[in-house]
């Protein structure tokens, strides 16, 4: 199996915040100006090696890209937007609520940026408090509305499965959603993470089975209104609108990145940036890991993702991909998933049935 080095994207970590979300356990530190001023020189000199390479998506992450200070922040904008494609791109940044305004938004026009991905996580008051986040139901609105002048396409996160939340706030938020100029909703369930505020406060996961409940009330609520699901957290509004940037993800394709603890893929080599800051702003851009897959690893890669998604996987292209017979290698894993209704097969299109994208874990064991 040949594998071209064709990155169709590029991620960049900012790894600061303004303050610390309760469930987050992303790399992040507290904005620190001089701390801030190092990080970006440093990543400004990581970015040189891809000077050359032009990409279709490029995806500013983090911590919070926004709440970096406009001088840095145009200087990163400038410097990737020439990293992009002319036409068919996807220039995306995340944004918190209460960074966004009229100068944020000019500076982001002005680079070509065409995709905000703003994490809202709740139009409750209460949950929004118990997430630490610094804005409000009112501000969300407004700000969402200001955006769309700006931005056309526009993803907001939200969460449910908080602790005590019921299916008629779970309405709420999605009635307030849907009144809003977005094009893409990412919806996830809040799993305590080692680490957390959330974990340290020793804050339990809401059961399995009420987010289970929950989960498919999300889903057809918001078929209803329009929003399609095409990966199990992704909601999009049209085709046109599904996230360029993950999809590169869920296919299995190789894309470069940046910055902290930023994790990339390329000639099948799966690696993770330094973690250590200090070592970063002092230009050590050694691997904290990096490895290199064998076959299996990358099938069962290509499988576990492309699960993911609600088109599936082709089992033509993977078998001429990989050159295996995928039916054959995986008779018995695609047999035992099957008999529990958690696969479905049909015109060469394997992909989980509904109760199987909420067993994923179990339909992958199987697979490995």
């Amino acid at each position: 199996m040949k594998t071209k080095y064709k990155p169709n994207a590029l991620y960049v970590h900012i790894p600061f915040c303004k303050h610390i979300c309760t469930y987050c356990d992303f790399k992040k530190f507290i904005y620190n100006q001089e701390r801030v001023e190092k990080y970006f020189a440093s990543l400004f000199i990581d970015l040189n090696k891809y000077e050359n390479h032009k990409y279709h998506s490029i995806y500013i992450g983090g911590g919070t890209p926004s709440c970096i200070a406009s001088p840095l922040l145009e200087n990163l904008l400038a410097k990737l937007e020439k990293l992009l494609f002319k036409k068919n791109y996807e220039f995306c940044i995340e944004c918190n609520v209460e960074d966004i305004d009229i100068k944020l938004l000019e500076l982001f026009k002005k680079y070509r940026v065409n995709r905000l991905s703003i994490g809202v996580q709740t139009f409750d008051d209460k949950y929004i408090n118990y997430c630490n986040r610094h804005h409000d139901k009112k501000m969300a609105i407004d700000h969402i509305f200001l955006a769309k002048k700006y931005i056309d396409n526009i993803s907001i996160d939200l969460i449910f499965a908080y602790q005590g939340q019921s299916i008629k706030q779970i309405d709420k938020d999605i009635k307030t959603a849907m009144s809003l100029p977005i094009t893409h909703l990412s919806y996830y369930s809040l799993l305590i993470e080692e680490n957390t505020i959330l974990w340290a406060k020793k804050v339990n996961d809401v059961s399995d089975d009420i987010q289970a409940k929950m989960y498919r009330h999300i889903v057809n609520k918001l078929k209803k209104y329009g929003f399609n699901r095409y990966e199990i957290s992704s909601f999009a509004k049209e085709k046109k609108y599904e996230s360029i940037h993950n999809k590169v993800y869920w296919h299995n394709e190789h894309y470069d990145a940046v910055g902290l603890s930023a994790s990339g893929y390329y000639n099948n080599i799966r690696y993770v940036n330094q973690s250590n800051i200090n070592k970063y702003i002092n230009h050590d851009y050694s691997y904290m890991s990096y490895e290199k897959l064998t076959k299996d690893d990358i099938m069962f890669n290509e499988i576990m993702l492309r699960l993911r998604l609600d088109e599936g996987l082709n089992i033509k292209d993977f078998n001429e991909k990989f050159h295996e017979d995928f039916l054959k290698k995986y008779h018995q894993a695609i047999k035992i998933n099957k008999k529990y209704h958690l696969l479905v097969i049909k015109n060469d299109i394997i992909k989980t049935s509904f109760k199987g994208s909420l067993l994923l874990n179990d339909v992958l064991e199987q697979f490995l």
